[in-house]
């Protein structure tokens, strides 16, 4: 059905997408300013950007190992990859947060600061997170490992019985009502429904079948959980499988600096909104010139730390 590709522009145009999703979220909840509900549910739907990020590391990450013909020997440099792939420019967002004053040198301790560099911070009751945004990388992070242990596993079963495993997680947390914010197996459904996309894409089922393990495993989902929760992740992995036309170059922009745009948004509205509001009163404006700020930081960041960290990680064997 589909050949391998580096780079899938479906991918890249929901990644711009979902972090721009997050943006607007942050800025509504950062601005302080009072909406009418329909204005705030417009805002706070932005945040759905997060499952579809887990939703395309569901189907990216196995569509990466696939084509490496990955084995359980290869896992700790699988593990490197990711963390020299992902961790640098994380790192530097953290030393922005310190270096711009928003964490306040005064209150820094050794060990609030290995928890967030380790992604460790849920387990540890007095600790938190530097920015509220770094909960997904652990998510991200927990989920790279499980796959990484069990992928080869995977790949050994049968198409249907690898599905049934991986959905049968999402369904038993799904009933067990699992709840728990900083757990991956909280948002499993995410990463089982892109990873029946990943089972289509490598030509392990037919396009038919997996729409119909698609359907029903979501329908599932919407039952149990809400109508969103089973509906995005369907919507999001039909858009990966079906969408085939190259985006406009902006939205391709977007995507690529999509990482750098979630690590750096917040930064970026903070100090925007802080000298802006005073000088600014059309919230449309307002609105549009904080958004512009971030995509012009993220850029900034994105030519500066990520580029060069990820023309690096590239050519890690």
């Amino acid at each position: 059905m589909f050949k391998h590709q580096s780079k899938i522009d479906s991918i890249v145009l929901l990644r711009g997408l979902a972090a721009l999703g997050v943006c607007i979220t942050h800025y509504y909840i950062m601005n302080a300013e009072t909406y009418s509900p329909l204005i705030k549910q417009l805002f706070m739907s932005g945040q759905l950007g997060v499952s579809i990020f887990f939703v395309i590391s569901g189907f990216v990450l196995p569509y990466s190992l696939s084509k490496i013909n990955y084995t359980l020997a290869k896992f700790p440099n699988f593990i490197l990859k990711r963390l020299f792939r992902i961790e640098p420019p994380y790192w530097a967002a953290i030393a922005l947060l310190f270096i711009l004053g928003i964490v306040p040198w005064q209150s820094f301790d050794i060990r609030q600061f290995a928890v967030n560099i380790f992604h460790i911070a849920p387990l540890f009751k007095n600790y938190s997170w530097y920015s509220p945004i770094f909960w997904t990388l652990a998510i991200e992070f927990q989920y790279y490992i499980l796959l990484g242990l069990f992928f080869s596993l995977l790949m050994r079963c049968k198409p249907a019985v690898s599905i049934l495993i991986v959905c049968s997680i999402s369904v038993i947390c799904v009933f067990a009502k699992l709840n728990i914010r900083d757990l991956v197996f909280t948002y499993w459904y995410d990463f089982a429904a892109g990873y029946i996309g990943f089972m289509c894409l490598i030509n392990k089922i037919r396009p038919q079948t997996a729409t119909i393990y698609l359907t029903v495993f979501c329908a599932i989902v919407a039952w149990k959980v809400s109508i969103i929760t089973g509906v995005l992740p369907f919507v999001t992995t039909l858009i990966i499988l079906l969408f085939n036309k190259r985006p406009y170059r902006p939205f391709l922009f977007l995507g690529n600096i999509s990482y750098s745009l979630y690590l750096t948004h917040t930064i970026a509205i903070f100090f925007f909104l802080k000298f802006a509001k005073a000088h600014l009163s059309n919230p449309i404006i307002l609105f549009g010139l904080t958004i512009l700020s971030c995509v012009c930081f993220a850029a900034l960041f994105y030519t500066i730390i990520e580029k060069p960290v990820l023309r690096r990680s590239k050519k890690l064997q």
